[in-house]
């Protein structure tokens, strides 16, 4: 049995993460180890990867002696975390053919008891190393209201910038939006260039789907270039962050 609680931030932050990869993927893995716990889940069409890792120090308790994998039904665990608030005392824990799901608020209770998947005819998700000649560097509110500031405009995200500046622009057939985020004027926290005058073009429902984990990040990183997917980093209180990955568009 794997018996797992936690305190805000991180109940909404699990219910934002799950609601999240249920908007473009149905099944994702559960991945616990003794040091940390992996959320992890691919689209069927292999444009975005999104990965939430939880340190053993995220924790109030974290129990657990070996390694194990297990399916999760994102619609499902997302119809139970909808429950979750900022103040709820979240545990989890497994047995060997359920998973419960508890929250605790002023000396209330309600659990919830799923059925427990195999991982068995799951594809493999894997692991991406790539290199990256670009890293900027803002807070989550800013990044996420700059991307609702744009997002209306067109289906198409252009990401482009130099030294000092990162480039949103929403393109569609009817015009472009266009929002730059700045060391001068301190939005950026810190910008890495080592490909000034890059562009990069991305389907911007991929953004859209993690933007409530975005505007709850302390950080977002973004590491990007040309022809190259976009690599979000987002960072949380207690050491936990989600990484997520989106193909560019080839047309």
């Amino acid at each position: 049995m794997l018996d797992l609680s936690f305190t805000s931030p991180d109940a909404s932050i699990w219910r934002y993460v799950v609601s999240s990869a249920g908007k473009f993927v149905e099944v994702g893995l559960m991945i616990l180890r003794p040091e940390e716990l992996i959320i992890k889940a691919m689209d069927p069409s292999r444009t975005a990867l999104i990965e939430f890792i939880m340190p053993k120090e995220s924790f109030e308790e974290y129990n657990v002696s070996e390694e194990r994998t297990i399916q999760l039904n994102f619609e499902e665990l997302g119809k139970v975390l909808r429950s979750a608030e900022k103040d709820d005392r979240l545990t989890v824990e497994l047995e060997a053919a359920t998973i419960k799901i508890g929250f605790e608020r002023r000396g209330i209770v309600r659990t919830f008891t799923l059925p427990l998947h195999t991982e068995a005819g799951l594809e493999e998700i894997p692991e991406l190393n790539i290199e990256y000649a670009n890293m900027f560097k803002v807070r989550g509110e800013i990044f996420y209201d700059a991307l609702s500031s744009i997002e209306d405009m067109g289906d198409v995200l252009k990401i482009g910038g130099d030294k000092n500046v990162l480039k949103l622009s929403s393109v569609s057939d009817l015009g472009e939006a266009e929002v730059e985020l700045s060391l001068e004027k301190g939005v950026l926290e810190e910008a890495e260039v080592g490909n000034p005058g890059f562009t990069s073009s991305y389907t911007m429902e991929f953004f859209t789907y993690v933007k409530r984990p975005i505007k709850a990040a302390e950080y977002v990183i973004l590491r990007v270039d040309t022809d190259l997917p976009a690599f979000l980093e987002l960072t949380y209180p207690q050491g936990s962050k989600l990484k997520y990955y989106v193909a560019p568009r080839t047309e």
